[in-house]
């Protein structure tokens, strides 16, 4: 992934006790693409390539 064509994005999922490794683990099972940057009680923060956006949205729901 290159920095230069990267966003933050972020998802709402419950992350109380996990690991920011499981969390990324976790949407990696959905079929989110992307580098797990923050996580937050609520929220994780994560660097997505600008392509990969829209695939994104569409895994969350």
């Amino acid at each position: 992934m290159e920095l230069s064509n990267s966003d933050r994005q972020r998802y709402r999922i419950k992350t109380s006790g996990k690991s920011p490794t499981e969390i990324n683990k976790e949407l990696r099972k959905r079929g989110v693409r992307g580098f797990v940057v923050n996580v937050d009680p609520e929220e994780v923060t994560m660097l997505v390539e600008k392509k990969d956006k829209r695939h994104n949205k569409e895994c969350m729901r």
